[in-house]
């Protein structure tokens, strides 16, 4: 599912954008919808700590307050987990701006336009539909498949929180936010699957360095974002510098 958030200080262009971008999204019957429409920079970042689905954002640049477009860009690209997917569009009447875009780093999908309501229309399905194409690409790459009990599953290697083997010979158990999963395989097989963030932290445990919450070196464990403890070896160690 695709998240929208808008943030326009203008009350008509917002209700524009909003209305436009809910017709299309049901007409086309896409997986994407406007999460939240407001004036408000702070009520968009209080939504992006708390979000779980991939999101777009249509920002305009001069918003009147003390947060510019740009620099709620910024904060929500410091806000983002780097397993999370966000794809940020400026909506503008300032397109002598754009540069500060890459002087902070930004990365934004386009910068459209506000004096030209016909062209903004067909950039902003534009940016919903590559957001779209985008996000299924990143979910098709980023997937391992694993067979439990003869079903065979398809699983996001981004919600993937550790891997541990069991006491039964070749079994291992993975373990997401939702789900535990039990299935046949070897450690060594799963981590040349996987991809840079995840490491051995055990002999017997591959968990994802993004979903640590809490390191105790004293007691050579690792917290997990599920509350699980998971024990860190010397070499362990070594791998979380």
């Amino acid at each position: 599912m695709l998240d929208i958030y808008i943030c326009e200080d203008n009350n008509t262009q917002r209700e524009f954008a909003t209305d436009y971008i809910s017709d299309y999204c049901k007409k086309r019957k896409l997986p994407a919808s406007v999460t939240l429409a407001t004036h408000t920079p702070e009520r968009i970042l209080s939504h992006s700590n708390n979000r779980s689905n991939v999101a777009l954002y249509f920002l305009d640049i001069d918003l009147n307050t003390e947060i510019n477009g740009i620099e709620l860009a910024r904060r929500i690209r410091e806000n983002t987990r780097p397993e999370q997917k966000v794809f940020i569009v400026f909506l503008t009447s300032h397109t002598e701006l754009t540069m500060m875009t890459f002087q902070y780093k930004i990365e934004a999908l386009d910068f459209i336009p506000k004096d030209r309501p016909a062209e903004m229309k067909t950039r902003i399905s534009e940016c919903i539909e590559t957001a779209l194409q985008r996000m299924e690409i990143g979910s098709e790459l980023k997937q391992i498949q694993i067979t439990v009990n003869d079903q065979i599953l398809k699983v996001n290697i981004d919600e993937i929180i550790f891997i541990e083997t069991t006491h039964r010979r070749h079994t291992l158990r993975l373990h997401t936010q939702n789900r535990m999963l039990e299935f046949n395989g070897e450690l060594k097989n799963m981590e040349e699957q996987l991809d840079q963030k995840f490491i051995r932290s055990h002999k017997s445990f591959l968990i994802n360095k993004d979903k640590i919450v809490a390191i105790n070196k004293k007691e050579n464990t690792l917290t997990m974002i599920n509350n699980s403890i998971c024990p860190l070896s010397r070499n362990g160690k070594k791998l979380l510098i």
